[in-house]
């Protein structure tokens, strides 16, 4: 076994006290195979951080905030014409991969299941439109970021030792 998911789960207490002290954002939510229950110490942390109406600007602005400076690196993707939806990534000094979304219902984001509130009520959630759950499939490796390619094929390479990946999960192409 790779191991259960410690330190993905101080980052997420150390993310949840920190996202609580900004009034720009409205709430969080944990998705992905945290959220599923099914996360081991290889996985990566993915959230969407909704800020509050009229305050993404504000919220996107203090991303940084959110990890603060125990950090190894983070970047950004934002897309042109996406207005209301960035991506923050950043790699922790205990090296967890953390993917956030910030993104408003008017950006256009999806919420598919499995997920859980990290901070906020259920109303946040709500306000995003649902869709089915992503499957391994839906997600490609063409144009990753050099660091979100390296951590999908240590995540690989670590569940192949472990015996984990034989028939048990799907790899993306």
């Amino acid at each position: 076994m790779v191991g259960e998911p410690v330190r993905q789960q101080r980052a997420l207490a150390v993310i949840a006290e920190r996202l609580k002290g900004m009034p720009e954002v409205r709430g969080a939510i944990l998705i992905g195979s945290i959220a599923g229950g099914v996360a081991d110490a290889a996985s990566d942390v993915d959230l969407i951080i909704c800020p509050v109406p009229d305050q993404f600007a504000a919220a996107w602005e203090r991303r940084h905030d959110v990890h603060g400076p125990q950090t190894l690196v983070c970047w950004d993707d934002r897309r042109d014409g996406k207005a209301e939806v960035g991506v923050h990534r950043w790699v922790t000094e205990d090296m967890v991969l953390i993917e956030a979304l910030f993104a408003t219902p008017a950006s256009g984001a999806r919420l598919a299941p499995p997920w859980q509130m990290l901070v906020g009520s259920e109303d946040v959630a709500r306000s995003l439109t649902p869709r089915p759950p992503v499957s391994r499939s839906e997600f490609s490796a063409d144009g990753a970021h050099p660091i979100d390619q390296a951590f999908e094929d240590l995540k690989w390479a670590l569940r192949d030792l472990a015996g984990e990946n034989a028939g048990a999960r799907e790899r993306p192409a």
